[in-house]
């Protein structure tokens, strides 16, 4: 998909279908008879071959099986400038597929540029809201390996194994002309070209990417400063700076930073309370060097191909640097509270196991008591039946002596009439002693000791 035109997908059914407007109404893309004395609208025109062809490989379920793009890379996705495979397969795409005396990628036709995007399409899978930076990145990185693999055998002089010798030669004679040798010369001064009063940018990062060193240099999810990612960048082996700007640029901010931290300036003071100690001074570095690092191109001095990471192309690269650190500084904000109430909740959570744990052994001490209490009236109230029916059950009436029975003879068993009733009582079993008479109990308590 090309940038600028609109992202459309088989799964809109807007894609398939043509669209229906009200009369008068004119889509985009139609042209209007009204000037003619006609009322109808025209219809838009379908959309060509090459675009309908390119939603269809974007809808093709099979990509989903091919390797992921993601600028964050989660869970081990790719990405432009980090993983040297992307820029590999981008340049075996365009090399195997040249077939032209193009000496740059302005030379190169249409429809080549989209049999070349059609190939990277088919190769890799990504999500639709990276798809217009992924366009960008994807077009910036093929314009530069051509320009750079063409001009660096143009000066050598040496045919690359990819172009024929015809085109080979069309392309010498192209650029043996005064014109060109020219236009060559100018370029080669703009880029030596430095400010006044101060020498050409120079870098100790060598062949590798900006972005590859900062990934590298990212410990526990977090990434570097821009500070650090300039003193790593641009200082040779023993450390010392090889581009004073650099040196000037990260010297000043690193100054600033530290006098608004010591000040207890309002702004250095929202950031170390809403964020970490170390986070929030990596937050307010980037800030600064954001604002002190911008150049008259709308780019950011020193960083690279960092300052390109989710970037628009419609919204210029400081802009959507502070934009994307506003984001960082909020989430920043927000983790640190989420982790703050994380700890409340478990102590709020020990605090209410503490609690149980006091409630149970207070009910377990109260049970225990009771029960014992209640142990202790059944024990009184059963002695207290065993004293109140012993006497009853077992005292056997007093018989009176016979007086007229002689002397010396034995004598006969008196049988009373009250002993059947006696024995019967004594066999009953003992009924619930009812007291009436207060005076009984303490009695009774008395007699045993209570």
């Amino acid at each position: 998909m090309r940038q600028g035109r609109p992202h459309m997908t088989l799964s809109d059914p807007s894609a398939m279908a043509p669209s229906f407007h009200p009369p008068g109404v004119v889509p985009p893309g139609a042209v209007s008879h009204a000037s003619v004395g006609s009322s109808s609208a025209v219809p838009a025109a379908p959309a060509p071959y090459v675009r309908r062809r390119e939603d269809a490989l974007l809808c093709a379920p099979s990509r989903r099986n091919q390797p992921h793009l993601h600028p964050d890379k989660i869970n081990g996705a790719l990405w432009f400038g980090i993983d040297p495979e992307v820029h590999a397969f981008i340049r075996a795409t365009w090399q195997g597929n040249y077939w032209g005396s193009w000496a740059s990628w302005n030379f190169v036709p249409p429809e080549k540029k989209d049999q070349w995007w059609h190939a990277f399409i088919q190769h890799y899978y990504w999500d639709d809201q990276f798809h217009d930076e992924i366009y960008l990145k994807w077009m910036k990185q093929t314009q530069v390996t051509v320009c750079c693999r063409i001009s660096q055998n143009r000066r050598d002089n040496r045919q690359p194994s990819y172009m024929s010798d015809a085109h080979w030669a069309t392309m010498v004679e192209k650029y043996s002309t005064e014109q060109a040798k020219r236009k060559s010369a100018k370029a080669e001064r703009s880029r030596k070209s430095a400010p006044v009063g101060k020498k050409m940018h120079k870098h100790g990062a060598g062949p590798r990417c900006f972005l590859n060193i900062a990934y590298n240099m990212a410990s526990l999810d977090e990434p570097p400063s821009y500070t650090a990612l300039a003193r790593k960048t641009h200082t040779g082996k023993d450390g010392s700076f090889v581009d004073e700007r650099t040196e000037e640029l990260m010297l000043e901010v690193e100054e600033a930073v530290e006098e608004m931290l010591q000040d207890g300036s309002p702004l250095g003071d929202s950031q170390t309370d809403s964020t970490a100690g170390s986070n929030a001074k990596r937050h307010l570095l980037n800030q600064e060097y954001i604002k002190r690092g911008k150049i008259k191109k709308g780019t950011i001095y020193g960083l690279g191909s960092v300052q390109y990471k989710n970037s628009s192309p419609s919204v210029p690269i400081h802009v959507s640097l502070q934009r994307n650190l506003d984001v960082d500084m909020r989430m920043s904000g927000f983790e640190t509270t989420i982790s703050e109430f994380k700890e409340e909740i478990t102590g709020v959570k020990e605090d209410f196991s503490a609690l149980k744990a006091e409630i149970y052994a207070f009910k377990t001490k109260v049970t225990g008591g009771m029960s014992a209490s209640q142990a202790t009236l059944n024990t009184i109230l059963q002695t207290l039946q065993s004293h109140a029916f012993t006497p009853a059950s077992t005292a056997q009436p007093s018989q009176p002596q016979a007086l007229s029975q002689p002397q010396g003879q034995p004598q006969a068993p008196i049988q009373s009439q009250h002993q059947p009733q006696a024995q019967a009582q004594s066999t009953a079993p003992p009924q619930h002693l009812t007291i009436n008479n207060p005076s009984e109990l303490d009695r009774w308590c008395q007699e045993l000791g209570m």
